[in-house]
């Protein structure tokens, strides 16, 4: 059921901005929850990766005491890629292909995203790390 919801929405995120190419919720670990990633990007390797960064931008973000990492934008030549915390145990990440400002308005229509996958995986609805908790099998 979360899957489902989740599924829903990347679905809704990606196809109401023409700025977002791809997205996906990895978990803190780097587990790929949900995605709506094309087949040129590995989904296991893109969790992987993105969590890695994310553990090393928030090792940076204490070391100059800034707080935890709450957002990350990695802008290249042929687009960027955003991260956004959605709760203590996963984060949404976006990703666009082109060469303009676009990702600035992609991070505005994913900040809201961000929000309610943090409503799904917070711990009132049954969401632990180790898995869900008190939830019949096959509801996530």
């Amino acid at each position: 059921m979360r899957t489902k919801k989740m599924q829903s929405i990347l679905a809704e995120l990606n196809d109401g901005s023409a700025d977002i190419d791809a997205s996906a919720i990895i978990s803190t670990e780097g587990l790929m929850l949900a995605s709506a990633i094309s087949g040129e990007v590995s989904e296991d390797r893109a969790g992987a990766v993105m969590a890695s960064i994310s553990s090393l931008a928030d090792r940076a973000m204490r070391e100059f005491k800034l707080g935890h990492l709450e957002q990350l934008v990695m802008k290249g030549r042929n687009g960027y890629a955003l991260m956004i915390q959605a709760g203590e145990y996963a984060a949404l990440i976006v990703i666009g292909y082109g060469d303009g400002p676009e990702w600035s308005l992609a991070l505005l229509r994913s900040i809201p995203a961000a929000g309610a996958i943090s409503d799904l995986l917070t711990p009132s609805f049954g969401w632990s790390m180790e898995g869900p908790v008190g939830i019949p099998q096959g509801s996530i």
